[in-house]
This record gives structure tokens, C-alpha cells and sequence, in this order.
């Protein structure tokens, strides 16, 4: 009996070893994979780096720049779908979202005035990120680029995410394969249907929706990834949720950082979250030969956006309500 007690114990523990190596691997493999800092002409698989080593990392506060990719097959440069940034506090584990409207006038290093998500056609993230620190005087710390397939496949691996569906999303474009058709109603939405779900703007039936909607729902979905992710529970889960990051995900997060965040925000919460909307108003301008519809952010409203992200970088509770 004792014999047997050893080699059943003997067994659990070298499976328990297998298991924790294995991961480590599959850790390794992705922060290998998806570290790509930004430096001007560098990115997307230009040119290959190894994170560099730390030997201790201090969590302190940062902001984030988080982009969706519309990668599209046969197209050398990508667009930028959605735009948000983040300031983040560690320690208070409290984060301040906001989402930039795709349509904002911003001077953009290189090209002068034109819309804001342009930036990322132009010159990829680091040109988002040189453009987003321009626009509100402030410092973007790290980044963090995600395509529409990995986007998806996220979704899938964590079970699809519960939404309640205000409205009937109806749109088909055969340009670009976009298929767009949801009911309303509380439904889990799988990796697909999530995806339209933040995306829909244009309609085939009554009327489309705002920009700023369509931004609520980017940050709602972005909120049920994030309580999601924090229930993973299955080891395997993790594993195929680890190739999917390495797989398509961009991002200057260093291996020692990642491990330290994991830590620290392993009882997150998305109600630690808070949504900052930008103001602004809507006009027509002329530009490339047409009379394009732009989103302007007065000087005011950038430097309430600034204090907001200096506060909570600070550690004081930011004022988010709108001061117009």
C-alpha cells in the first residue's frame, strides 16, 4: 500500500510538473511572439525583438494606447477600427477608458490635419501613439494591438460574452464581407456576433447608429472580456488562450510586466473601470477634394482629458463628469 501511495503520489507530482513546464513554455512562446516595441518604421513583423530582461519591475501607474486592427487579406498597410486609451493605477487597481471617435481633426506628425484613425493607415502604431500624445499633451507609456480574427477567437476560447441587444443590427456590405445581423435581447454572443456587435454603425433597416454608441458598446464588450478573463478557471483554456494572444496580439508589454500585472489585477473588476467621454461637435470640412465630416475637440475639453489621465496616474479620484 505504501509502495502504491508513493507511485500515485510520485505520478500526480510529475504531471503536476509536466503541466507547470509546459506553461511556462507556452507563456514564454507568447510574450516572445506578440513583444514588438514601437519604433518609427518597426512593426508587424518588421523586425524581430527579444524582450529584455528586468529583474524587478515596479508597478507603477501608466497609460496604454489599445487598438483594434482591421487587417484586411492583400493589404499591406492596416486601419485602425477603434482607438481607445487607458490610465491605469496598479496598486488602486482603478482605470479611466476612453475611446477616441474615428472622425476627430488631429494633426498628424508628417501629414498635417486629418482624421485621428488615418494615423494608424499612415504609419501603424507608432504614429497612433506619436498623434495621441500630440492631441492631449500627455505621455502613452505602452500599447497594445489586437486583429479582428484575434479578436474573435478571444472571445470564443473565454465562452462568448452575455449582452443585452438594444436594438435590431442589420447590415451587409459584399465590399469589404461585412455581415452584420442581430436580435434584440439579453444572448451570449460568440467571437462573431461580439465583433459586429461593437463595430455596427451603418443599418440596412431604420436608422444608424451614433459613433459615440457604437464607441459605449467597444467599451461595454471591452468590460465583459475583462470580467471574463478573470473567471479563466481551466488550465487548458489558458493554454489556448496564451497561443491566441502570441498569435494576434502587438505589443510592447515586456514578459516580468505582464507577470506582474497578472498578479496584481487577479481580483479585477470591471466596475474598477470608468468610461470618459470626449466632446465635441460635428462639421464638415473641406479636404482630399470632399466635404468630409470631422469631430472637433476644442483646446478645453483636451486639457479636462489630460487632468483626468494625470489624476488617476496620481492615484486621486479623477472628475470624469463632462465640464460642458
Amino acid at each position: 500500500m505504501k509502495k502504491l501511495l508513493l507511485m500515485f503520489f510520485s505520478l500526480v507530482l510529475l504531471v503536476g510538473l509536466g503541466f507547470a513546464g509546459y506553461g511556462y513554455v507556452k507563456y514564454q512562446n507568447m510574450v516572445e511572439r506578440w513583444y514588438m516595441p514601437l519604433e518609427p518604421g518597426e512593426y508587424a513583423g518588421e523586425k524581430k525583438n527579444k524582450p529584455p530582461a528586468e529583474e524587478k519591475v515596479e508597478l507603477a501607474p501608466f497609460t496604454v494606447l489599445l487598438l483594434g486592427v482591421d487587417s484586411r487579406e492583400g493589404e499591406k498597410k492596416s486601419r485602425s477600427d477603434t482607438i481607445m486609451l487607458a490610465a491605469v493605477h496598479p496598486k488602486n487597481q482603478k482605470a479611466v477608458l476612453m475611446s477616441i471617435p474615428r472622425d476627430t481633426l488631429a494633426d498628424i506628425p508628417g501629414y498635417g490635419q486629418d482624421k485621428f484613425n488615418h494615423s494608424m493607415f499612415y504609419g501603424g502604431p507608432p504614429l497612433v501613439k506619436q498623434t495621441m500624445e500630440n492631441f492631449f499633451d500627455i505621455k502613452v507609456d505602452h500599447y497594445a494591438a489586437v486583429d479582428f480574427d484575434g479578436f474573435i477567437k478571444i472571445v470564443d476560447a473565454l465562452g462568448g460574452v452575455e449582452v443585452n441587444v438594444k436594438r435590431r443590427m442589420k447590415y451587409h456590405d459584399p465590399v469589404d464581407g461585412t455581415s452584420i445581423d442581430l436580435q434584440p435581447g439579453l444572448q451570449l454572443l460568440d467571437g462573431e456576433n461580439a465583433l459586429d456587435y461593437a463595430r455596427f454603425r451603418k443599418s440596412d433597416i431604420g436608422s444608424a447608429a451614433s459613433d459615440f454608441d457604437r464607441m459605449d458598446r467597444q467599451q461595454e464588450i471591452i468590460r465583459k472580456i475583462a470580467d471574463k478573463a478573470t473567471e479563466l478557471s481551466s488550465v487548458f483554456k489558458v493554454f489556448k488562450m496564451m497561443d491566441i494572444l502570441g498569435e494576434h496580439v502587438k505589443t510592447d508589454f515586456t514578459e516580468e510586466k505582464i507577470r506582474g500585472l497578472f498578479l496584481q489585477f487577479r481580483n479585477f473588476s470591471s466596475s474598477s473601470i470608468k468610461s470618459v467621454e470626449i466632446q465635441g461637435t460635428n462639421r464638415r470640412i473641406p479636404m482630399h477634394g470632399y466635404n468630409l465630416w470631422f469631430y472637433l475637440v476644442d483646446q478645453e475639453e483636451r486639457n479636462r482629458i489630460k487632468t483626468i489621465i494625470e489624476d488617476t496616474l496620481a492615484g486621486s479620484e479623477p472628475n470624469v463628469t463632462t465640464a460642458k
